[in-house]
Parts: C-alpha cells; sequence; structure tokens
C-alpha cells in the first residue's frame, strides 16, 4: 500500500515538473512575440522604411514638382520642351514649311454647301460615303468602291448619272471651279509609294491641261480608329502619315492646294473618332456632314 502512494507521489512530482516547463516555455514565446510586434510598430530612427518590411514607397528623385515655379513658359505660337519628349506624329499633323496647305475659313451657315457649286470630287469608298450621307448635293462625284489613283489616271469608267464615265469624260464635259482629289487608302499596301506618287502626278497634270481655270486640292488620307490602327498592318496611322507627308510633297511640286479635314474628326491622340465608324475606316452620315462642313471651310 506504501508502495503504491509513493509511486503515485512520484508520477504527480513528474507532470507538475512537465507542466511547470510547457507554462515557462509559453511565457518565453508570447514575451518575445509582443517583444517583435512592439520593434514593427516603432522601428529604430536609423531604419528606412524600406528595411523595415512597410511597403512603402520612397520619393523618386526625377518626380516632377507639385508646382509650376520656375518653369518656363512657352511664348505663343512656340513650343515647350517637355510637350516636345512626349510628342508622337499623327496623321492629322503637317510641316509648317509645306506648303500650300490650305488653312479654315469660318463661314455662314447658308453657305456652308454653297461652296461645292461647280466641283468635282474624285476618290474612292470614302468619298463615296461622303456622297450618300454628306448632304453635298451640287457637288459632280467621280468615285467608287475600291478605286485606285491608276484605275482613275487610266480611264476606269464608273456609273454617273446612268452613264459609264472616265474622270476624264466628266473634265471634258463641263468646266469646274474646284476639284477635289480624295485617293490613297486602298494604296496604303503598294510596295512602292513612288508609283502612287507618280501615277498621282500624271492625274495632276491631265487636270490641268483640261481644267487650266480650277483650282485643284489634294485632301488628305484620313486616318482610322485605334482598334484598325492596333490590328492592320498595312491599314494603320503610321502608314497615313507617311503618304499623307508625301501628298503634301507632291502638292507643293505640283503647285496644287493641300487639305486636311482630319482636325474635325480625330480624337487627341489623332484616331478617327470611334463612334464615327463601324469598321474603323468608313464615316458614318453624322461624321460625313461634319466632314462635309470642315472641309467646306478649308476650300472657301
Amino acid at each position: 500500500m506504501r508502495i503504491s502512494n509513493k509511486k503515485r507521489f512520484k508520477t504527480s512530482i513528474i507532470i507538475s515538473a512537465i507542466l511547470l516547463i510547457v507554462l515557462v516555455c509559453c511565457m518565453l514565446g508570447i514575451s518575445a512575440a509582443a517583444k517583435e510586434h512592439l520593434k514593427r510598430q516603432n522601428p529604430p530612427m536609423n531604419e528606412s522604411p524600406v528595411n523595415s518590411g512597410l511597403n512603402i514607397e520612397e520619393p523618386k528623385e526625377d518626380a516632377e514638382p507639385a508646382s509650376d515655379q520656375g518653369k518656363e513658359t512657352p511664348k505663343a505660337g512656340q513650343e515647350g520642351e517637355g510637350d516636345k519628349t512626349n510628342e508622337k506624329p499623327a496623321a492629322t499633323e503637317t510641316k509648317e514649311s509645306s506648303k500650300p496647305v490650305v488653312k479654315p475659313e469660318e463661314l455662314p451657315q447658308d453657305q456652308l454647301y454653297a461652296v461645292y457649286n461647280d466641283t468635282l470630287i474624285i476618290g474612292d469608298s470614302r468619298v463615296e460615303g461622303f456622297k450618300l450621307y454628306s448632304g453635298v448635293r451640287n457637288a459632280s462625284y467621280f468615285c467608287m468602291k475600291a478605286m485606285t489613283i491608276d484605275k482613275i489616271e487610266e480611264g476606269k469608267t464608273v456609273s454617273v448619272n446612268g452613264k459609264s464615265l472616265s474622270v476624264y469624260d466628266m473634265l471634258d464635259a463641263a468646266a469646274y471651279d474646284k476639284i477635289i482629289v480624295g485617293v490613297g487608302l486602298n494604296e496604303l499596301g503598294w510596295n512602292h509609294i513612288e508609283t502612287f506618287l507618280e501615277d498621282y502626278g500624271q492625274l495632276i497634270d491631265r487636270i490641268k491641261e483640261k481644267q487650266p481655270n480650277a483650282t485643284i486640292y489634294l485632301q488628305a488620307v484620313l486616318p482610322v480608329s485605334k482598334s484598325k490602327n492596333d490590328s492592320d498592318k498595312i491599314h494603320n496611322n503610321a502608314q497615313v502619315y507617311w503618304y499623307n507627308e508625301n501628298i503634301i510633297k507632291l502638292a507643293s511640286d505640283k503647285g496644287v492646294q493641300f487639305v486636311n479635314p482630319a482636325a474635325a474628326l480625330v480624337d487627341a491622340d489623332g484616331y478617327l473618332v470611334a463612334e464615327a465608324t463601324t469598321d474603323g475606316v468608313h464615316l458614318n452620315a453624322q461624321y460625313c456632314k461634319i466632314w462635309a462642313e470642315y472641309l467646306a471651310e478649308l476650300i472657301k
């Protein structure tokens, strides 16, 4: 009986010792965790936010100042250096030195479409849309889907008032005050732009020969929408810009006018406004009217 009590006593002592050790370990662990927590909340003064483990961004040395003090304001008509850094060539831009370029002149509302009297407009499917939806009924048109400069120059015929006529037939049939040529969209994929410019130059020469009193306008290739630009390796604004630069030079060399109505049709980045088109290229009725009004101001 005494032996049994001694065993129980020893067992109790052992269990108590184990519990005491466990308790001491727990207390030490809690104390260490509390110290770590306090350390994180109050890092040493010489420890940087990055080293303390907190996700805090340090100010960058090249960050722009909050105010504009100390910056030089560009003079009127002169760009600041900061504007040039992020400047992108857009299809709507023209070089100041490139002449002649027609400048827009605001017209009274009742004269907007009168400016198209005795005007012949030559072009492709975009011009065809202009004919159908712009509301300009007093102009004459030579246009067709998939029309290109070589087809026009070679005498391709289209249906005009039920008759099959070439552009030269129309130039022989009436006298025009203004002749507007809008081509280049379907030629963006040509292997050699020199061929496009050669054919274009020959057409201009023929128009001058047949209509010596007419003012000839070469219309810029209009830009495409951003979605079209980003998805098409041929019909994109880089190509449009390149062609327009060459058309400007051609106009200058031939002594005719270059007009670019794109300013009324594009967004701040030079893309054709998304709401103006369903396919990224051709303009809807609303924007054909805007196009017609702005072009009218350019050719006044």
